[in-house]
């Protein structure tokens, strides 16, 4: 937190929605009052569960009374909302993730991590929420940092390049696209590879009500 307040003090603000300079809470919780909070999370449009002033304790490293300079003191700003949602989703994804380890735990010591369907369901649908709190995280970063690439030297419009054409960017952005389609379908191929081999190894039997049908002809429980 300090770090961020030092180094790219409208990041820490965003990620708060913290608009005027003051001591700061940190939101433990946000819910939207309505629809414009989504685009506009100021205190007055949400609901809220709050720390008072450990915001500001974790913005100066240690004094719940500092004083934090709030998003209407600065010229240019992130996009807000975007910075504020994200940091609440990734957030929650990390609390939901101890939380399944400590089910996991409790299972493991009770002898029945393998035999509890409920939690062997609720790990296989949370697979993707690892990727989705990544990806949010590197929102916060990327984007909480806006305008700036360099904080208070160089900014975004200014480090792009001159010379690059639409169909230039256009091109690099559908190999990307392809890439990484790509990557994700190797990546279920593979995964769906290792847990049948692993199952065969403990000597478990597939009947063929019980094969999965993958999206791809290749991707199939029969390869």
């Amino acid at each position: 937190g300090r770090h961020v307040e030092d180094t790219q003090p409208q990041k820490f603000a965003a990620m708060e929605a913290h608009y005027e300079t003051g001591s700061a809470d940190l939101h433990l919780l946000a819910f939207p009052k309505s629809l414009d909070a989504l685009t506009d999370p100021r205190a007055e449009n949400l609901f809220t569960v709050s720390l008072p002033r450990v915001g500001s304790f974790l913005a100066s490293g240690g004094d719940f009374d500092a004083e934090v300079i709030g998003l209407n003191e600065y010229e240019e700003n992130p996009p807000v909302a975007l910075v504020f949602w994200s940091f609440r989703f990734m957030v929650g994804l990390g609390f939901l993730f101890i939380g399944l380890a400590l089910w996991g735990g409790y299972l493991t010591y009770r002898g029945r991590l393998t035999e509890s369907t409920r939690y062997l369901k609720s790990m296989i649908a949370a697979s993707p929420f690892g990727y989705a709190a990544l990806l949010t995280g590197w929102y916060v970063t990327e984007i909480g940092r806006q305008p700036w690439v360099i904080q208070g030297e160089l900014k975004t419009s200014e480090a792009v390049s001159s010379t690059l054409t639409g169909t230039e960017a256009t091109l690099t952005l559908v190999g990307f696209v392809v890439l990484y389609v790509a990557l994700i379908l190797t990546a279920l191929y593979v995964l769906k590879w290792l847990i049948r081999e692993e199952l065969r190894s403990l000597g478990v039997q597939e009947s063929s009500a019980s094969r999965w049908r993958g999206p791809l002809p290749w991707v199939t429980s029969d390869d």
